[in-house]
């Protein structure tokens, strides 16, 4: 090992890199819920909720079911 190497490096990238992309695939949502939890972001969960209450509306308006939603309101 060389002075300017940093000692807590792994000795061998190239084996980490192919075991974690040899894992098992995760999906998008469980993914973005493991980036909140390790970041420490919860208070993205409201806005989120939020942004997809407003989408599906915004796609039953342009459904039939706009007359109801409409009703309800």
């Amino acid at each position: 090992m060389t002075d300017n190497q940093d000692p807590n490096a792994p000795e061998n990238t190239e084996d980490e890199f192919l075991q974690a992309a040899g894992g098992e695939e995760t999906g998008l949502v469980s993914e973005f819920i493991q980036f909140m939890a390790e970041n420490k972001v919860w208070w993205l969960t409201p806005i989120l909720i939020v942004f997809g209450l407003l989408g599906i509306l915004l796609v039953l308006g342009a459904t039939g079911v706009a007359p109801f939603i409409y009703a309800l309101m």
